[in-house]
């Protein structure tokens, strides 16, 4: 006879004690009965927390899915500031909720208006560094509020700043950051900015309006026609 079914057997036989407390006691003794519904009731007892924390988890997440799937900017603000919630679900909507101002400000008509603009920007810096607070630690939250916080910066001409927030997750590329997305967009965004310019480049001011930044060339009077010869 096989092992496996062997195996199969024995597994049978256990099943068929457990339906029959009856002749459980007869074989074993009221002892071994007792330790076994004791087991049995502690494993119940364990699947039934396990399954209510879930449930928990899933009733403090759904609030977030949903303000992050409407891109509601009043809803994010509520659960990130709801000092009931879980620890992890704030870190998470105040990421969400910079990310939600930051691809605001790259809407057309914020680069009309640069005041508008730098004020979306420095609220998402606010929200960004708000999820490191809370969820320092939790690597997801960690790694997508740094790099959050970096392509602001970046918008805002803060260059040094951004380059610290890559480097923040580059010195971790051994350990706490190997193989994950936000390493490769740290190292990536790190590259482009070493390759800006080190002086700042400064256009020419345009010219006051009805003006012309070179001359008007002269137009060479017409000469007088001369008359026309007698027929």
């Amino acid at each position: 006879m096989k092992a496996t079914e062997r195996h199969e057997l024995h597994r049978n036989a256990l099943l068929e004690l457990l339906r029959n407390p009856r002749e459980l006691v007869s074989r074993f003794g009221l002892p071994v009965l007792i330790i076994v519904v004791a087991a049995a009731v502690a494993i119940w007892l364990i699947f039934r927390a396990s399954g209510a924390e879930d449930r928990k988890w899933q009733r403090a997440w759904q609030p977030l899915e949903k303000a992050a799937a409407l891109h509601s900017e009043e809803q994010l603000r509520s659960l990130a500031g709801d000092s009931k919630a879980e620890p992890f679900v704030r870190a998470w909507a105040d990421v969400r909720l910079g990310e939600l101002l930051y691809n605001k400000s790259q809407q057309p008509e914020y680069f009309t208006d640069e005041a508008a603009r730098t004020e979306l920007l420095n609220q998402a810096v606010k929200t960004h560094q708000e999820a490191l607070q809370i969820g320092a630690h939790w690597r997801e939250v960690v790694g997508q509020a740094t790099i959050g916080l970096g392509l602001c910066y970046e918008d805002l001409a803060q260059y040094d700043l951004a380059k610290a927030q890559y480097d923040s997750i580059i010195s971790q590329a051994k350990d706490r950051f190997a193989g994950t997305i936000w390493l490769a967009t740290a190292e990536h965004r790190k590259a482009f900015l070493d390759q800006l310019p080190k002086e700042k480049i400064v256009f020419a001011p345009e010219p006051p309006p009805g003006t012309l930044t070179s001359p008007v060339p002269k137009v060479p009077a017409a000469e007088p026609l001369s008359p026309a010869p007698a027929q």
